[in-house]
């Protein structure tokens, strides 16, 4: 009787938990009957998977996105290319990865976290594979950049919310871990991959990639989905067909709410600017290493420093920003202001120790600009507009990483400097330090 009492309660919303406030009414068995919803995110359980599921996923993507690099000179010689155009297809891949994110956002809502990570797995792990065959470098940019990018795109966003569904109390803690296998990928898979190409050459190499990326559909297959309340489903149920997919992107992307505020706007542009610099040093750190004698072991491993240091870079500056007092948009501008003497510095460096030195620098204090951006939006627009804020901001950085690395690279080509890449690259994030200032000048002005 007292079991099928407990299943009766619980149907009816309810569970049956000991008074601890009455150490009395405990031993004589009373209880209280407490609210729960048995709706709400776990926080915790499954979740913890879901959580290393998701950093897998970053690590995996965003490593391969950012050790471009170390493929670079093979895939030069290879090919017969100069960097302006080969470096376009790392360029092409990193913004495509970014660019599907709206559409791929449409997606997870449709069909959840779970179909979209394993399709993106598939996909991805097709694109690379296929791209080993390539006889030119516009079949390599079509299968490498733009099919396996679309599949690591649709990898990414599954891989940021998925973790949202799961936690509440624990959200922020539970989000910054995955979002941590970005630097940890860097860290990892740029010895890696550099180790890689001295056994098997790029084809082999990129062969290896896309098995790690097809192991992500393990990873996808444990996003399984939580039960929906009756309520909503009944409401999306009411409201008949949804509206096609492009015009669902549109009208998120083009929100009125969003072009018409102007520090928003400004922001818009900075993280144009920041995000155009920023790809520049991973493309070509390693070659400019090389080019003062630095072994190439050692050079492609200037990446993974960059990749750890921005690990707990984000971890910190998460840190910091909790803090009440601490204003998200200052430590962005300040971020970006240091982040950008960096590339300037790297074409100053000779010695081993300098590039070390410089490497931790770069990447410590750009992790802060990426780590506050959910922060930034929220303190601009409100807590509604974050995921439409947030999609649009994505887009834009997509643009930005499609136009910057080719941008130096062709620069490069013309003059024969490469030292041109990184003032380049510093010039774009210190007129971005510049922008993100005039937006934080523009919301105190408000104020």
């Amino acid at each position: 009787m007292g079991s099928g009492r407990k299943k009766e309660d619980e149907r009816e919303g309810f569970r049956m938990v000991p008074n601890h406030d009455d150490e009395e009414n405990i031993e004589k068995g009373d209880v209280d009957l407490v609210k729960y919803d048995p709706y709400a995110p776990p926080d915790g359980g499954w979740g913890w998977v879901v959580m290393i599921a998701s950093f897998i996923c970053n690590l995996v993507l965003d490593g391969i996105a950012y050790t471009f690099g170390i493929f670079l000179i093979p895939l030069m010689e290879h090919f017969g290319v100069q960097k302006g155009p080969m470096s376009l297809v790392g360029s092409v891949l990193a913004g495509t990865i970014q660019l599907v994110g709206p559409f791929v956002a449409v997606l997870v809502n449709k069909f959840g976290t779970r179909v979209v990570c394993i399709a993106g797995a598939v996909i991805s792990a097709t694109g690379f594979f296929a791209s080993t065959f390539a006889t030119s470098v516009p079949v390599l940019m079509l299968l490498y950049s733009i099919v396996a990018g679309t599949g690591l795109g649709l990898m990414y966003v599954p891989a940021v919310v998925a973790v949202g569904y799961y936690f509440e109390k624990k959200r922020a803690f539970a989000t910054g871990i995955s979002v941590c296998g970005s630097g940890a990928g860097t860290f990892i898979l740029a010895p890696l991959a550099s180790l890689m190409l001295s056994y098997y050459g790029w084809e082999g190499a990129t062969r290896i990639l896309a098995g790690l990326c097809l192991q992500c559909a393990v990873c996808g297959a444990v996003m399984r989905p939580l039960p929906r309340r009756k309520e909503k489903v009944e409401e999306e149920e009411e409201k008949g067909e949804p509206a096609p997919c492009f015009q669902s992107v549109v009208s998120s992307v083009f929100d009125r709410r969003l072009l018409t505020n102007i520090p928003f706007l400004l922001l818009l542009l900075a993280n144009l600017f920041s995000t155009m610099g920023l790809y520049i040093p991973y493309m070509y750190l390693p070659s400019q290493a090389e080019s003062k004698g630095i072994p190439a072991v050692d050079a492609s491993f200037l990446i993974s420093v960059v990749g750890i240091c921005n690990t707990l870079g984000r971890i910190l500056s998460g840190l910091l920003t909790d803090i009440p007092c601490v204003d998200p948009m200052v430590v962005t501008t300040l971020a970006l202001t240091f982040g950008g003497l960096c590339p300037l510095l790297m074409a100053l460096c000779v010695e081993y120790w300098s590039f070390l030195i410089i490497s931790v620098l770069f990447g410590t204090f750009l992790s802060a600009w990426v780590a506050v951006t959910s922060p930034v939006l929220v303190e601009l627009l409100g807590l509604e507009l974050l995921t439409s804020a947030f999609g649009t901001l994505t887009f834009v950085r997509g643009c930005a990483a499609l136009l910057g690395p080719p941008l130096a690279g062709f620069i490069v080509d013309g003059t024969g400097d490469l030292d041109i890449a990184f003032y380049i690259s510093s010039g774009l994030l210190v007129v971005s330090a510049v922008v993100s200032l005039a937006s934080y000048l523009t919301i105190k002005r408000s104020q």
